[in-house]
Formats: C-alpha cells, sequence, structure tokens
C-alpha cells in the first residue's frame, strides 16, 4: 500500500465550489484500496477529490475479480466541523478489505478508509478465542459510558448513534471487533431495541 503525490496532478474548478482533476488517457491499471481498480494513479486522484476519501494505490494492476467496489459516498455525511462522520447500521454482512481484514459491513469498512488507517483490530484469533480473552480480560476493561455519545430517534422509533468516523477498534465481550467504542455502544442500543 503506498501513497501517491497528487499534486503532479493539478485540479481545477468546474463549479463554483467542485474541483475535478482531468487525467491523461493512459491506460497503466492500479488496484486502490477500495478494492476497485483505476485505469491509472491519477483515476484515484481524481476519486479522492471527488468523493472526499483517501484511497491509496494497493499495488500495480489490476484488482483480483473477487474484488468489489464499495462506494462509500452513501454513508458520510459533513458536519458544520468539517468532520466526516457515518452512522453505519449494525447489520453483520462481512467484507474482507484489501488489507486482510474483515469488517462487519461495507459501512464500517468505509469508516476505516475515509481514516487511512490500517490496524487489525483487536479481536485476534477465531471467535471461541475471542470471547475467552474478552472474559479473561474483563476485570482490566473499565465500564462503558455510552451516555457520551449523542443519539437520535428515527421514525420507526429505534435509536442511533451518531458516531465519528475516527476508526479506534474496541474488541466487545461478544469477541467482535467495533470500528470504535461508539460503535459499540450503537450495537448494544439496537440489541436492547429487538429485546
Amino acid at each position: 500500500v503506498e501513497d501517491i503525490d497528487c499534486s503532479q496532478y493539478p485540479s481545477r474548478m468546474i463549479k463554483a465550489d467542485k474541483a475535478q482533476i482531468r487525467c491523461p488517457r493512459i491506460l497503466l491499471p492500479v488496484c486502490g484500496t477500495d478494492g476497485f481498480t483505476y485505469d491509472n494513479e491519477c483515476g484515484i486522484c481524481a476519486h479522492n477529490l471527488e468523493h472526499g476519501t483517501h484511497v491509496k494505490k494497493s499495488h500495480e494492476g489490476r484488482c483480483k475479480e473477487k474484488s468489489t467496489p464499495v462506494d462509500c459516498s452513501t454513508y458520510l455525511t459533513n458536519t458544520k466541523t468539517g468532520e466526516a462522520i457515518a452512522a453505519c447500521p449494525f447489520i453483520l454482512h462481512e467484507i474482507c478489505g484489501t488489507d486482510s481484514v474483515t469488517y462487519s459491513n461495507d459501512c464500517v469498512l468505509c469508516a476505516h478508509n475515509m481514516q487511512g488507517h490500517k490496524q487489525g483490530g483487536l479481536c485476534l484469533g477465531t471467535l471461541a478465542q475471542s470471547r475467552a480473552r474478552a472474559r479473561a480480560f474483563a476485570v482490566f476493561v473499565p465500564q462503558l459510558d455510552c451516555s457520551q455519545y449523542p443519539t437520535t430517534t428515527l421514525k420507526d422509533g429505534r435509536q442511533l448513534m451518531a458516531c465519528t468516523m475516527i476508526y479506534d477498534p474496541v474488541c466487545g465481550t461478544d469477541g467482535v471487533t467495533y470500528a470504535s467504542e461508539c460503535t459499540l455502544c450503537n450495537s448494544l442500543i439496537e440489541q436492547k431495541g429487538r429485546n
């Protein structure tokens, strides 16, 4: 995985508040860390500028055919402070990232990519091993304070937390790696709502 020097591809304003990079029509395929094959390195720079992402070059050449591009723009919201956030649903639909890390769903993968971090998370090994470790070290785990995270009530009465895109993985006592303490809290709220 490597960063691309996008300064070699100048951008220009196409609308009052929209910039764009025009890329040369040279076919030198590269695989992005989002699992999408771009025509060349400039294509990654143009994508990042247009969508506000931090996709990097995974490797030269096309991505493996099993890779499916993930459209992260559907999950993003801009706050007044300019911080990107995503309200990720807690639907378990595991997806393997190009960094060989399993994410609980594509939104969590997007949250990870937006921060440009490459962390394996805290839950290692099998699910049974993770659960055993979580129980064994439970005495060292501080109490979870979910009251610090803002919640919103949806039209159907369900509650949802608006978690930031900061990827700071935590291992729950259920052996699942959550993108952050806030996403763990959101999972707990959803479980309470189902019971």
